[in-house]
This record gives structure tokens, sequence and C-alpha cells, in this order.
């Protein structure tokens, strides 16, 4: 029982920490827009269309926030994993609980009713 229960309280603080590293993912994806567009508006001048975007994608702003994007989004998908791992591993261990529990009663009447 300890052990499901250390289990679980890894699986909640993980929950936890992926809560916190969407939040943060929201927040550099937000980033990003918002520098894309101030790029987009500074390559205004640009002839072309692709002349725009590729000034916009190379801007040193924009550049920033798609590393910072990046990182988040890596820091949430390895949470993620964690906390999946930990809540799998609480979900069996308490399979197994059940499963002796429930052994437990059916050997107790075995022996009272063996000679």
């Amino acid at each position: 029982m300890e052990l499901f229960v250390a289990l679980t309280r890894w699986a909640e603080y993980a929950g936890t920490q992926l809560a916190a590293a969407a939040v943060d993912e929201k927040a550099a994806e937000a980033h990003l827009d918002r520098c894309k567009a101030l790029a987009a508006v500074k390559a205004k001048h640009e002839k072309s269309v692709t002349a725009q975007k590729a000034a916009a994608a190379s801007d040193e702003d924009v550049l920033e926030a798609d590393d910072e994007y990046r990182e988040t989004y890596a820091v949430r998908k390895l949470t993620e994993a964690i906390y999946s791992g930990a809540d799998r591993k609480a979900a069996v261990v308490s399979r197994e609980l059940t499963r002796r529990i429930g052994r437990s009663d059916r050997e107790s009447r075995a022996t009272r009713w063996a000679a």
C-alpha cells in the first residue's frame, strides 16, 4: 500500500508539472506569434510576399522566440511522458493490490473449512 501511495503522489506531482509546462508552452507560442506579426510588419517594404515571409522568418526576435517555443514544447512532452509512466505504474500497483485483497478473502474461507 505504501508503494501505491508513493506512486500516486509522484503521479500527482508530475501532473502538476505537466500543467505548468503546458501553460509555459502556450505563453511561448503566443510570444512567437507576436514576434512573427511584428516581423511581418517590419518586412512590409519587401517587393514580394515570398520575400516578406523570408525576411520575417529570418528576423532575430522570431528566431529567438522559435527556439524558446521549441524548448518549452520539448519540456512539456518529456513531462507528459513522466506523468504517463507514473500514472501507469500506480494503476499496475492498484490492480495488484485489488487482486491480492480479493484473493485473501478466498484463501481465508478455504482454510476455515479445511481439515
